[in-house]
Order: structure tokens, then C-alpha cells, then sequence
């Protein structure tokens, strides 16, 4: 059985890390993204820990490397819960400018009418004031509610010892932030009780691709249908969040097309070389999923 306990103890183990040179760490390079941001793969390598991957396997077998796609995994599977309510274990998402997108992930160590004591990877100490998604190892921080995006709790096996109970200082905490989770339509929902947000169901739309246009096409604002693809095709693929989908090439997607190359055996990487005609048709049937 795994608790919520069992994590944050493991995480624990692994207060004090500093990265090397050009965001080196051990949790990319053993998820298979190595030198890359890893606050979410810092996350997964502690579950794989406890052989808990399955409790958060968002991506990958072994986890999750992106935020966004961490969260939308936890909200089909009704795991978000009112933010208020944080036991040892739980997941915490925030987004620091407030627009509704997951920009970092740590692992709740406790909680109080104050805000949250939490472990996190590629973050700064206390006293670090610069990118918060972006530091250099593991370290505990005390966070407030006020950039708190959703909690999730993974389905776990054992019991986690709960954590102050905030019942009686609702309105000082209302009084920070709204409670909020993302809902699969990308609007931020905010929610008193412990109930999930509900996640809104389309019709399937079938996409009828072009012929392959030249990797030339797949640059930094380009607009089209084979733009539209590639989009639905990294939000399928769990890299990027629904709502996100459009029309127009972003400079975050073409970042994330490598990552959609590595997922599937076959595909040949190239960063800042556009897509060839192999990855193309792996999207198009991605897309369509």
C-alpha cells in the first residue's frame, strides 16, 4: 500500500539537491528528458519510488514531465479536490500569473490557514525571488493560497494523517483566493466543497488533413489546417491542454514537438527543423483520436 505519508517522505530524501550545468538533474534523465525543466518529472521519480507511478502516470508509464497535462490527466480521473482540504501527499499545481495555466507542480508536506508547506523540484529557497518554476534543485516551501491553481489527490492505498483543519477559517482563506480547478474547457471554476469540477464532453470532429506540406510549413505563427493538427495532435497526446488548441503555430508547440518524437518509437527528433512527413502523419492519426 502507498500513502500520501510514503511520499512526502521520499521527497523529502531529496531536500537540499542543486542541479549542475545546463539544468542538469537525475529526474529528466531518468524519465528520458534530460536538461529540461523537471518540476513534474521530480514529482513522477518520487512516486516511481514507491512504485506509485500509476498513481500519476499522466503521460507516461513513469509519470509526467508537463503541467498542463498532469492536471487535465487528474481532472478526467476526478481527483481534484477543494484546495483548502491538502492532506501529506497531495499534488499541488500553481500558476503564477493567475491566467488559468499550470506553470509549476510540488508535493504537499502540510497545510494551515496560511498556506501550504510543500516540497518541490527545479524551484528556489525561501529567499529565492526569481522564476519560481524555474530554480535550481529541491527545496520546502511555504506557499500561499493566492497562486494555488488545484490540488489533486492521488488514488492512493493507504491513509494520509490529515493536516490542520481549516474548517473554521474558511473566510479568512476565501478572503486570499478563490478555490479554484481548471475545468476541461480551460475556464478557471471555483468550487467551496470537495466536489471535482465537471468536465464538459464534445462530439468527436474528424480532421481531413492536407497532404504533407514540406517541413518548411511548421514555423513560428504559420495558420492553417495542418497548424490545427498539430495542435490537437500534442493535446491527444497529453502534452498540452485542450482549450489551447488552434489554428496558429505557437512558439510553445513547436517546443513541444520533439517531446510528441520521443513519445513514439519511430519518429526521428529534430528541434528547430520543422516536422518531416513520418511525424506529420503520426499527428494527422493523433489528431483524429
Amino acid at each position: 500500500m502507498t500513502s500520501g505519508i510514503d511520499i512526502v517522505n521520499i521527497a523529502r530524501t531529496q531536500l537540499g539537491f542543486v542541479e549542475g550545468p545546463n539544468n542538469e538533474n537525475p529526474y529528466g534523465s531518468w524519465y528520458g528528458l534530460p536538461n529540461e525543466s523537471y518540476c513534474a518529472m521530480g514529482v513522477s521519480w518520487v512516486f516511481a519510488q514507491a512504485n506509485a507511478s500509476h498513481l500519476v502516470a499522466a503521460q507516461t508509464p513513469k509519470g509526467f514531465a508537463y503541467c498542463p497535462a498532469g492536471l487535465t490527466w487528474f481532472q478526467k480521473n476526478k481527483r481534484v479536490i477543494d484546495k483548502y482540504s491538502a492532506l501529506p501527499g497531495d499534488i499541488v499545481f500553481f500558476s503564477w500569473s493567475g491566467n488559468g495555466v499550470a506553470d509549476h507542480v510540488e508535493i504537499v508536506e502540510a497545510a494551515s490557514k496560511d498556506g501550504l508547506t510543500t516540497i518541490g523540484f527545479n524551484t528556489g529557497p525561501e529567499s529565492y525571488t526569481g522564476n519560481q518554476a524555474n530554480g535550481d534543485g529541491c527545496y520546502r516551501r511555504h506557499r500561499p493560497y493566492l497562486y494555488v491553481l488545484a490540488i489533486c489527490r492521488p488514488e492512493y492505498t493507504g491513509s494520509s494523517a490529515p493536516t490542520k483543519s481549516l474548517g473554521q477559517n474558511k473566510g479568512l482563506a476565501a478572503g486570499v483566493a478563490g478555490a479554484t480547478a481548471l475545468t476541461g474547457g480551460g475556464v478557471a471554476a471555483v468550487h467551496t466543497s470537495n466536489t471535482p469540477a465537471p468536465i464538459p464532453t464534445k462530439a468527436p470532429t474528424v480532421i481531413v488533413a492536407p497532404p504533407f506540406p514540406g517541413s518548411a510549413t511548421f514555423k513560428l505563427g504559420a495558420k492553417g489546417k495542418v497548424e490545427t493538427i498539430v495542435a490537437k495532435a500534442l493535446a491527444n497526446a497529453g502534452l498540452m491542454p485542450a482549450n489551447l488548441v488552434t489554428s496558429v503555430l505557437t512558439e510553445e508547440e513547436i517546443a513541444l514537438i520533439p517531446v510528441y518524437q520521443k513519445l513514439y518509437p519511430g519518429l526521428k527528433k529534430s528541434i528547430g527543423k520543422g516536422i518531416d512527413a513520418a511525424t506529420y502523419t503520426s499527428m494527422v492519426a493523433k489528431a483524429n483520436e
